[in-house]
C-alpha cells in the first residue's frame, strides 16, 4: 500500500546514521585533543558532511564522492587559514570561493548544499597568522575526518541497499530463465496461456527501490534505470518471442542476463556473452532484427550499470572501461560552465552569494562586530536559487535560524566545553536528519543549532551570547534579502522558472491521480487535495510572474496561450479520472497492468527539479511507456471500462505534456 506521494527526503537507515554520527564524535574528539589548534570545528563539519554524502540515496559511487567531499572541505579550511589574517585578501578570497561554491547548484541540491558548507568553512576561519600547523596540519586532519566516513560506509554498508541488490539479482536471474525458455520454445506465449516473462520479480524489484522507505519518490534517471531497465528488457523479450530465427539471440541474451545477475566477478563472463549476442544480432534480418538490436542495447546498458560505470553506457564504453570518476567530473564541469551566462539563474545566484558574503565579511572585519562571522554564515545558510516563493522561503529560513540560535544559546549559558559541544552538535545533526521531511523551517532551526555548537567546539572559552548571535544573524539575513532585491533574476528567466514550477506541480497532481487509480492510498482525498493545492499555488505564482513580464513579442504571447491551454487539458483529464475512480480494490488489477501504470508514473514525474531546470522529461520514453500501458490493456481483448478510461486520459496527458516539453519557452523570445 502506498503511504503517501510526497517528495520529502526519507530518513536514512537508523543504524547507518548512528554509525555516521559516532564517527563524527570520534574524529572531533581526536582533533580536539591531538589535532592542530582550532581544527576541531572544521573536522566535525567535514565529517558530518561526508557522513551525509555517504548516506545519500544512491546504490553505488558513494565512497568516491565522500573522498571528493573530504578533499573539498580540507581545501576550504586550507584557503581560510592562509588568508584569514589579511582582511582585504580574505574578503576577496571569500567572495571568489563563495561564487564558485554557488555554481554547483546547477548539478542539484545535494551538490549545491555541500559546496555551500565549504564556503562556510572559509568564512568562519579565525583571523590568526598562518602556520604550518594551522594550514597543512588542519588540512590533513580535516580530510582524514571525512575519510573516516568513507571507511565506515565501506565496512558497514546500509542494509537497505543489500535488500535492493538482492531484488535486482533475483530479477535478472528470472529474466535469464525466461530468455532460456523462450530460446527453447517452451516459453512462447502463443503456445501457452501464461505471459512470456514472469512479472513478479520485476514488481518486487520496483517495490524494493521505490517503496522501501514507505513512500514513492522522484528519482534521478541513473537511479531509476536500476529497476526500469529490467522491465524494458522483459518487454523486449516478449516482443522477440516466437520467431525461430531469434532463438540464437535469446540464448546469448540468457547467458548475458545470468552473468549480469551475479557479482562483479562475472564481468568476463558478461563480456563474452555480450560478444556472442552482438554476433547473433548481426546475423538477423527482417522485422525481428530491430527488436534484437534493441535488446542488445538494453543488455549493454544492464552490464554497464550492474558491472561497470556509474550510468548506462554504450557498448564501446563497456569494453574500454572508461574511468567513471573522470567522466563524471568532466560532465559536471561542462554543465556548470554552460551556466556562465548572464541570464542563468544559477549564475545570478552565484553573483548574489559572492557579493553578499563579501559584504558580510567586510562588515564583520572592518566594523569589528563580535562574532561577526555569523553575518556571512547566515547569508550562506539563507540564500538559495529558488524557483518560486523566493522571499518567503528566505525569510522562513531566517526565522528558523533565529529559533535554532535561541535554543542553542540557552544551553551555551551553561558554558559547555569542547567535548560537550561536540556531543550537542552531533545530537542536533541527528535532529536535522529526523526533521528534514517536515519542511525547511524545522530543518533550518536544527541545522543552525548544530552550527552554534560546532563553532563553539573551538571557541568554548569565548562563547557568543544570544544577543550577539541574533544581531549578526539578522544583519546577515537582511543582506541576503537585499541581494535578491538588488540582483534579481532576469524577467523572462523568472517566468520560465515559474512555468517549470507550475508544470512540476501539475504532473505531481497527475501522478497522484493516476497512481490512486490502481493503488490503495491512505487518506486518498487528502493526498489528492494536497497535490491540487500545491498546483493551485504554483499557478498563482506563475500568473503573477506573467503579469509582471512585458509580453512584447507575438511568439511569447502565443507560447503563454498554448501553455495555459495544455495545462488546462491536463487538469481536465485528471478531473475526469477522479470522477471515474473504479470501485474495485487494487488487488483486482492484473500485475502487468499495474506495472505498466507504475512505469508510466515514474517517467511522468521526470527528472528531479534543480535550480537550473525545474522540470524535464524524456518525451520519447514517456510516449513509449504510454504505448506499453495501452498494450497491457489490449492483452485481455476489450479490457475493462475503467482501464480504458485511464488509457484514454493518459494519452491526452502525454500528448499535451510532450507539446509543452518541445515548445521553445519564454526565454526563446530574447
Amino acid at each position: 500500500m502506498i503511504k503517501g506521494l510526497t517528495l520529502r527526503p526519507a530518513m536514512p537507515d537508523i543504524g547507518a546514521v548512528l554509525r555516521s554520527l559516532l564517527g563524527v564524535v570520534a574524529v572531533t574528539l581526536f582533533a580536539l585533543s591531538w589535532g592542530p589548534p582550532a581544527s576541531a570545528t572544521a573536522t566535525a563539519v567535514a565529517a558530518a558532511v561526508a557522513g551525509a554524502t555517504a548516506l545519500q540515496d544512491s546504490p553505488r559511487g558513494r565512497i568516491l564522492l565522500v573522498v571528493g567531499v573530504s578533499v573539498l572541505m580540507g581545501s576550504a579550511v586550507l584557503l581560510g587559514a592562509l588568508t584569514s589574517a589579511y582582511t582585504a585578501l580574505f574578503v576577496v578570497m571569500a567572495a571568489i570561493w563563495s561564487f564558485g561554491a554557488a555554481m554547483p547548484w546547477a548539478l542539484g541540491v545535494p551538490a549545491g548544499s555541500i559546496a555551500a558548507v565549504s564556503a562556510a568553512l572559509v568564512v568562519v576561519a579565525a583571523p590568526d597568522a598562518p602556520t604550518t600547523s594551522s594550514t597543512l596540519g588542519a588540512f590533513a586532519v580535516v580530510v582524514a575526518g571525512g575519510l573516516v566516513q568513507a571507511g565506515l560506509i565501506a565496512v558497514w554498508p546500509q542494509r537497505r541497499w543489500r535488500v535492493q541488490r538482492d531484488a535486482l539479482t533475483e530479477a535478472y536471474r528470472s529474466l535469464a530463465a525466461d530468455a532460456g525458455r523462450l530460446a527453447d520454445g517452451t516459453g512462447d506465449p502463443a503456445a501457452s496461456s501464461g505471459p512470456a516473462v514472469d512479472t513478479e520479480p520485476l514488481i518486487a524489484l520496483r517495490t524494493a527501490f521505490t517503496l522501501v522507505d514507505g513512500q514513492a519518490r522522484r528519482r534521478p534517471a541513473e537511479y531509476r534505470d536500476w529497476y526500469l531497465l529490467p522491465e524494458r528488457i522483459a518487454t523486449t523479450l516478449t516482443d522477440l518471442a516466437g520467431p525461430t530465427a531469434a532463438r540464437k539471440v535469446l540464448t546469448a541474451a540468457a547467458d548475458t542476463l545470468a552473468a549480469v545477475a551475479e557479482t562483479p566477478r562475472s564481468r568476463d563472463d558478461a563480456d563474452a556473452a555480450i560478444r556472442r549476442l552482438d554476433a547473433a544480432v548481426g546475423e538477423l534480418s527482417g522485422p525481428e532484427a530491430a527488436v534484437a538490436q534493441r535488446l542488445s542495447t538494453q543488455l549493454h546498458e544492464a552490464a554497464a550499470i550492474r558491472l561497470g560505470d556509474f550510468v548506462p553506457s554504450s557498448p564501446d564504453v563497456v569494453r574500454l572501461r572508461r574511468p567513471e570518476l573522470r567522466t563524471s567530473a568532466r560532465s559536471a564541469i561542462a554543465l556548470m560552465r554552460s551556466h556562465l551566462d548572464r541570464h542563468s539563474p544559477v549564475l545570478r545566484h552565484a553573483v548574489r552569494v559572492g557579493v553578499a558574503v563579501a559584504a558580510g565579511v567586510a562588515v564583520a572585519r572592518y566594523a569589528d562586530v563580535t562574532h561577526g562571522y555569523w553575518i556571512p554564515l547566515t547569508v550562506l545558510m539563507v540564500l538559495r536559487p529558488e524557483t518560486a516563493h523566493t522571499y518567503t522561503r528566505c525569510v522562513g529560513r531566517l526565522a528558523g535560524n533565529v529559533v535554532g540560535i535561541v535554543v542553542a544559546s540557552s544551553v551555551l549559558l551553561l558554558n559547555p566545553g569542547g567535548a560537550v559541544s561536540t556531543v550537542l552538535a552531533v545530537v542536533f545533526v541527528g535532529v536535522a536528519y529526523a526533521v528534514a521531511g517536515f519542511g525547511y523551517l524545522a530543518f533550518s532551526a536544527a541545522l543552525t543549532a548544530a552550527a552554534v555548537f560546532l563553532v563553539n567546539i573551538d571557541r568554548a572559552s569565548g562563547a557568543a551570547t544570544m544577543r550577539e548571535l541574533l544581531f549578526a544573524t539578522v544583519v546577515g539575513g537582511a543582506m541576503a534579502v537585499l541581494a535578491h532585491v538588488l540582483l534579481p533574476d532576469d524577467g523572462l528567466t523568472r517566468l520560465s522558472q515559474r512555468a517549470g514550477e507550475l508544470l512540476k506541480t501539475e504532473i505531481d497532481y497527475a501522478a497522484t491521480v493516476i497512481r490512486a487509480y490502481v493503488h490503495d492510498l491512505d487518506h486518498p482525498s487528502d493526498a489528492l487535495a494536497a497535490a491540487w493545492e500545491r498546483a493551485f499555488r504554483a499557478r498563482a505564482a506563475f500568473e503573477a510572474a506573467a503579469g509582471a513580464t512585458r509580453l512584447e513579442t507575438r511568439e511569447l504571447r502565443h507560447w503563454l496561450q498554448s501553455y495555459r491551454a495544455a495545462l488546462n487539458a491536463v487538469t481536465t483529464s485528471c478531473t475526469t479520472l477522479e470522477a471515474s475512480f473504479p470501485g474495485n480494490p487494487s488487488t483486482a488489477w492484473r500485475s502487468e497492468f499495474v506495472l505498466a501504470v507504475d512505469e508510466y508514473v515514474e517517467l511522468l514525474c521526470g527528472e528531479p527539479p534543480t535550480p537550473a531546470s525545474p522540470w524535464t522529461v524524456d518525451t520519447a520514453e514517456l510516449a513509449a511507456a504510454e504505448q506499453r500501458l495501452r498494450d497491457a490493456v489490449s492483452v485481455d481483448g476489450s479490457g475493462t471500462g475503467p482501464a480504458r478510461v485511464l488509457v484514454a486520459e493518459v494519452a491526452t496527458i502525454t500528448r499535451h505534456l510532450s507539446a509543452i516539453a518541445v515548445s521553445p519557452g519564454p526565454t526563446a523570445a530574447r
